[in-house]
């Protein structure tokens, strides 16, 4: 597991995740980055590090030639065969998971210690707690909004409660409509959408793809987030990883969901669930 407490500068890193990527540099550690995995495309500067493998493979060769002196991996998406590879062979392996959103900002400040960052990674560490503690505060008592979030669309996908865009949805006093999902992510039917009829649609994806999902919508002005023109286009990156710009993007976010809580607020007959039978 990830040491909280270890402090030593460790030269050569390479990153198993491209989230590990992106905190190694908000911990002040990217110049001792060495190597990484697919993906990992930021900060721009990622773009620049050798590529060690990706999520289904690592190239040991290349990795041994790089010559790392930790190589952080990610407990739930390493792949373990791999990691037990790297430590046959002798390298310094060491874990970490992120659960929750105040885990963000702990591994950063661990990470600045392995990394001999601990100034720049705690100032980091402790400006996310600050804007989450912000957000929680100013939204926990508002009047909450079923949101959907949609991940992909042919077939179109969700996620439930434990994914952390989610748990930002909650963050701003939110409720994301498929949290009970047992599965981190799932496909689900337009009927499922109908029956659950969230107030507020959140469209991540690639931006080349939204303004295609926006039109399908379009179709089915019997959804209340469609009759109240209640759906947004998200930027997936700033979403989709559990970094520092996923608690920076926060405050946008909420100020989406308070837009329909507002627009719900003052026009409360529309929330009303139409009668009318959809085509599906």
């Amino acid at each position: 597991a990830l040491s909280q407490t270890e402090s030593q500068s460790y030269q050569r890193i390479i990153s198993l995740a491209p989230h590990i990527t992106e905190m190694l540099y908000s911990a002040g550690g990217g110049e001792k980055i060495v190597g990484v995995v697919s993906y990992s495309d930021y900060p721009k500067e990622a773009l620049n590090k050798p590529i060690i493998g990706g999520y289904n493979a690592i190239n040991l060769e290349k990795i041994i030639q790089l010559n790392p002196d930790l190589i952080l991996g990610w407990t739930s998406g390493s792949r373990p065969q791999d990691i037990k590879r790297l430590k046959a062979l002798g390298f310094h392996v060491q874990l970490f998971e992120v659960t929750q959103l105040e885990d963000i900002p702990n591994r950063i400040e661990a990470l600045g210690l392995l990394t001999g960052n601990q100034a720049k990674a705690q100032q980091t560490a402790q400006a996310l707690r600050t804007t989450l503690s912000k957000i929680r505060q100013t939204y926990q008592n508002r009047t909450s909004v079923t949101t959907f979030y949609q991940i992909w669309h042919q077939p179109i996908i969700t996620m439930n409660g434990q994914q952390f865009i989610s748990q930002a949805i909650e963050a701003c006093g939110a409720k994301n409509a498929y949290e009970d999902l047992s599965k981190l992510t799932a496909t689900i039917g337009l009927e499922s959408l109908f029956k659950r009829n969230p107030q507020l649609f959140l469209l991540g994806g690639q931006a080349s793809f939204q303004q295609d999902w926006l039109t399908f919508w379009q179709k089915y002005p019997n959804l209340q987030a469609v009759e109240n023109e209640q759906i947004y286009l998200l930027n997936n990156s700033h979403y989709q990883r559990p970094t520092a710009r996923l608690i920076n993007a926060l405050e946008p976010l909420c100020n989406i969901i308070e837009q329909a809580r507002q627009h719900y607020q003052m026009n409360p007959v529309k929330t009303k669930k139409s009668e009318q039978k959809h085509e599906l």
